[in-house]
């Protein structure tokens, strides 16, 4: 989904539209995990001395696979975000301001990407270590916190 914003608000000061994506669309990269339902965007875009405000509700799922106990799970990646986008800056450094850390930048006015700025805030959500419930115990868990020593662990693994 390729919006041309130039051209967008010629004549308005606010975009707003609802897509739904398929799961080949996106493309998430396979190990970080896997679409398989389609995902609802509601964007609302407003143009803003330099750049431009989005307003993204996001709605879906991604398959994950758990850290400790490797089953898959569904993970809920609905949120809400507010993103700045600006030009490419054309200066070599850069100073970033507290406030100035929720922007993205797009290379053409004409052509930008929807898709790749819905990816972007897909990927931000999925945690570095996947879990599929906060109590996990993983593979072994059988064995009781605290009281876990290298002979129990090796008898659940069948190795003793």
């Amino acid at each position: 989904m390729v919006l041309n914003l130039r051209e967008i608000f010629k004549n308005r000061k606010r975009f707003a539209q609802s897509y739904t994506f398929k799961p080949e669309d996106v493309k998430l990269p396979p190990d970080l995990g896997e679409i398989t339902e389609p995902i609802n965007l509601y964007v609302e875009i407003t143009k803003e001395k330099g750049g431009y405000m989005v307003h993204m509700e996001i709605e879906g799922y991604v398959v994950l696979q758990c850290s400790r106990c490797l089953t898959l799970y569904d993970k809920d990646i609905g949120k809400i975000e507010n993103i700045r986008i600006e030009p490419y800056p054309t200066k070599d450094v850069v100073y970033l301001k507290p406030g100035d850390l929720n922007v993205s930048f797009y290379e053409d006015e004409e052509a930008f990407d929807l898709v790749n700025l819905l990816r972007e805030q897909i990927i931000l959500s999925i945690p570095t270590k996947p879990l599929c419930s906060p109590d996990c115990m993983g593979e072994l868990g059988g064995i009781e916190k605290g009281n876990t020593t290298l002979g129990d662990l090796l008898k659940k693994a069948n190795m003793l």
